[in-house]
């Protein structure tokens, strides 16, 4: 028996790190995506983990032959041609509750069309288009706030999840299915979005506008543009549109306030830069005149993942990274290499030797044994940087 995994991101990476424990001795092939340079961004590149565990990488005509093959689509950027292989069991994790959203845009549609959950389904590939026989799904219901960046997100945790619990039935042929029903069933191409030419519609509800604009909220493609400026969510007014749809009636720092076919609708600009300066200086007055938090607290910037947390712990702004505690911000959030907060806090400890910090977030629950893309965890470092630090939260955590 061999396993292929082909994907990319997360997902790809996690069922791969898990299956590499859980089965040593079961063989396991890579097929990376186009797309994959090596690097790691807001997503961990597949090929990258690939070459540093040793993994063998094939192209996909490699494994047609292979009879008692496993193949695992996490996310692959190919269509899968059933017959061209001799193995059955061919396996794929598409981002929707199917029969629904089959295809494209599984992060942005649901949040279009005003769905109230999305989810995630594991299922045999079949001749179609995600139309395989379903082993299992799981639903993601879809909060006020939701994004495409936010949503897809959940679908890279649920579908690691829906993997990791259904792979020994897989391994071992004990699995069952059901095929997919007619009804509900929908199909959404390439051509559904044009993401090249994104633009948003102004003659619209105010509630339409609102979900294009989390439709379309994905800091790593995009942020939908309203008259020149980055957009990242919106609020419905009580006040009635008396004006044509997208006149405007206010413009600050904050947000441009327009009419729309029913009620007026401030849109709010993006500040998350100037969020980040907040953090640095610990700046709490100026970060709460900032609306929207919300869309904010999981975002994290382009060049090295920083998150509002990790900027705020690394300053040693004690009063900044306790608010944002407060308003649920991640205590063992990572950036692009796997540091994780807690490893940002230590800094700022080792320069002010002030311990009020690293309690602050061992008391909410920061993990000191999570690991970086090193493999190296919060006690690795301090045995080089300071053992009497080491001491002081090891002793602390192991009281939480």
């Amino acid at each position: 028996m061999k396993i292929c995994i082909a994907g990319k991101n997360n997902i790809a990476v996690s069922v791969c790190s898990y299956l590499l424990k859980k089965y040593p001795d079961i063989p396991i092939l890579v097929v990376k995506n186009r797309t994959d340079n090596g690097t790691d961004s807001f997503q961990r590149s597949f090929w990258k983990f690939a070459n540093d565990n040793n993994l063998p990488m094939k192209e996909l005509e490699d494994v047609y032959s292979i009879p008692d093959l496993i193949f695992l689509s996490l996310e692959f950027d190919r269509i899968i041609y059933p017959e061209r292989f001799s193995s059955s069991k061919l396996f794929n994790i598409h981002f929707s509750l199917l029969p629904a959203y089959k295809g494209m845009y599984t992060s942005a549609l649901p949040i279009l069309h005003a769905e109230e959950r999305s989810g995630v389904t594991l299922h045999k590939i079949d001749s179609g288009i995600d139309t395989g026989d379903i082993l299992c799904q799981k639903a993601i219901m879809l909060s006020p706030s939701e994004t495409a960046k936010s949503l897809y997100k959940k679908y890279i945790q649920v579908g690691t999840d829906l993997v990791v619990e259904n792979i020994d039935s897989i391994l071992n042929d004990t699995y069952t299915t059901v095929p997919q029903s007619s009804e509900h069933s929908l199909y959404f191409s390439k051509s559904s979005l044009n993401y090249s030419d994104l633009e948003l519609d102004l003659n619209v509800t105010a509630f339409q506008l609102s979900s294009q604009i989390r439709a379309f909220n994905f800091r790593d493609y995009q942020l939908p543009k309203l008259y020149g400026y980055s957009v990242v969510g919106a609020c419905i007014t009580n006040d009635r549109s008396t004006l044509r749809p997208g006149r405007i009636l206010e413009d600050d720092c904050n947000y441009i306030c327009l009419s729309t076919i029913d009620y007026n609708i401030r849109v709010y600009k993006d500040r998350f830069y100037d969020l980040l300066e907040c953090c640095k200086l610990n700046d709490l007055y100026g970060l709460k005149l900032i609306p929207q938090l919300d869309y904010y607290l999981f975002e994290s910037e382009q060049t090295h993942g920083w998150t509002l947390l990790m900027v705020a712990a690394y300053n040693n702004s004690i009063d900044v990274c306790r608010y944002l505690i407060e308003q649920g911000a991640d205590v063992n959030a990572r950036n692009f290499n796997g540091t994780t907060v807690l490893m940002y806090a230590k800094d700022a400890v080792l320069r002010t030797e002030n311990y009020n910090l690293i309690d602050l977030f061992l008391e909410n629950g920061a993990n000191p044994l999570l690991e970086d893309y090193s493999g190296k965890n919060l006690f690795d470092y301090l045995k080089i940087q300071s053992m009497v630090l080491l001491q002081y939260i090891n002793k602390k955590w192991l009281n939480f």
